[in-house]
């Protein structure tokens, strides 16, 4: 008798809720930024980060890391 595979059934892996934390889990230990800007501007952001494939959040850090080094004082 040959052994029919089973089909892993979402939420039904004792193993998935973690496999699924490790890979959207940051290395390093995060805050979270929140601020205001104008509706039309996010809505600007959101779609041109949408269409360049790229997430927010990158984009912002990368921003920020930009300025810091321009504006840090060595």
């Amino acid at each position: 008798m040959s052994k029919v595979p089973q089909i892993m059934k979402l939420g039904n892996n004792a193993h998935l809720n973690k496999a699924l934390s490790a890979i959207k889990q940051p290395s390093l230990p995060t805050k979270k930024l929140q601020m205001n800007m104008p509706e039309e501007l996010h809505k600007q952001f959101k779609l041109t980060c949408l269409s360049n494939e790229v997430d927010m959040t990158s984009v912002v850090i990368e921003l920020i890391e930009n300025w810091l080094k321009e504006n840090t004082e060595q």
